[in-house]
């Protein structure tokens, strides 16, 4: 039988390989280091401009579901509601037989207007008719097409 001071010389011996703390702490550097080139290598615009066009998408359906969900509409006097796109900002109206557009609340928000991050992000005007109809088929906001299917009004 081995004593503990051989046992202990021969394990000392054989130091071949890493221990399970230096590849522990080996990962966590290089998990460190990806993080920062990661993080420094991705600009925050895209995604910016992507969560702003998104949001656009479902204000054009709130008007759209307003305008198909409108009983004070009639054939004498149509009800259309929409969307006024103006640089950096649009605003939900409703547009009754062409008279001067009234502003209404956006959903989520505390006015009628919504400022968008991006500067000089379009111009433009999309109101939706009782049946859900776009009156234009394509936006323009920060660079980025919004198509709108005619006739149905779906925006993908």
């Amino acid at each position: 039988m081995k004593q503990i001071g051989e046992f202990l010389k021969d394990r000392c011996r054989n130091n071949k390989g890493f221990t399970l703390i230096e590849i522990i702490a080996v990962l966590i550097i290089l998990g460190i280091i990806a993080a920062v080139a990661i993080s420094r290598g991705t600009g925050t615009d895209a995604a910016q401009l992507q969560a702003e066009v998104d949001t656009l998408k479902g204000h054009l359906r709130y008007a759209q579901y307003l305008a198909m969900n409108d009983v004070s509409s009639d054939a004498t006097s149509p009800t259309k509601w929409g969307i006024i796109i103006n640089g950096s900002s649009y605003t939900l109206i409703k547009d009754v037989n062409g008279t001067q557009p009234s502003p209404f609340n956006l959903p989520g928000e505390s006015s009628a207007i919504h400022t968008s991050t991006i500067s000089g992000a379009g111009t433009g005007t999309v109101l939706f008719d009782e049946w859900g109809s776009p009156s234009v088929t394509a936006v323009t906001f920060g660079g980025q097409t919004i198509t709108i299917t005619p006739e149905t009004g779906f925006l993908p």
